[in-house]
């Protein structure tokens, strides 16, 4: 079986596309992720740092961390062709969210100082354990054993997380440079950041799909060869 035959990254991002239109999956964007870019945005970014920023600021990536998780967790009961209901799924990730809370800080702050070292390790490390908090959701694992079998399950498939890596890249900088910019020339300060924060959140959710998509085809063909063997 030929890896680069069975993965399209062209067919994940359309799929993802269609996936951000799904009706539960803008109830999450709208409700969870956009409402935490909101706050972590307009409270808690600025140049003065404060005690109030910073829990305001870490408030906002909470919210929107818990938005992805439930994002993930729908894609999953789609692929699964299972009835999604938004109230449960809350219901069933909420005991697990600081737990997913402390095994992202851990592999931020791996990352981080990775990145800080030589740069490269910083962002082999981040696709790596690209699927970190899918193995965590879907696998039901803990937070060392997340971190070793996300890393464990990209191998192969590296250069598929790598391209996926760059296009959120990309689409940040273009709505956080380029397009913020235009807007700040066209409309006022308020209306401007509303925009970039509508944005950034459709982006954010947009990457969350991409991500757990490629997991699920990558999953798929590790199935496949496992019984073929």
């Amino acid at each position: 079986m030929e890896i680069n035959k069975e993965i399209s990254i062209l067919q994940i991002l359309k799929e993802s596309l269609r996936s951000l239109k799904n009706k539960e999956i803008l109830i999450a964007t709208m409700t969870f992720v956009l409402v935490g870019k909101a706050i972590s945005t307009l409270y808690g970014s600025s140049y003065n740092f404060t005690i109030k920023k910073l829990i305001f600021y870490a408030s906002g990536e909470f919210i929107i961390f818990i938005g992805e998780m439930i994002i993930i967790k729908i894609v999953d009961k789609k692929y699964k062709k299972e009835k999604v209901d938004i109230k449960n799924i809350i219901q069933e990730l909420i005991p697990r969210s600081f737990s997913a809370l402390a095994l992202y800080l851990v592999v931020s702050i791996i990352a981080i100082l990775g990145t800080l070292a030589l740069v490269i390790p910083g962002i082999l490390f981040c696709v790596y354990s690209a699927f970190y908090l899918q193995v965590f959701i879907l696998e039901n694992n803990g937070i060392e054993d997340s971190i070793e079998n996300s890393i464990n399950f990209s191998k192969g498939f590296r250069n598929f997380i790598f391209q996926i890596f760059i296009i959120s890249i990309i689409m940040t900088l273009i709505n956080d440079e380029a397009l913020l910019r235009l807007l700040k020339h066209l409309f006022n300060s308020s209306i401007s950041s509303g925009v970039n924060i509508i944005i950034s959140s459709a982006i954010d959710s947009f990457i969350t799909i991409s991500f757990t998509t490629l997991y699920f085809k990558i999953k798929k063909i590790k199935t496949i060869e496992q019984v073929s063997k």
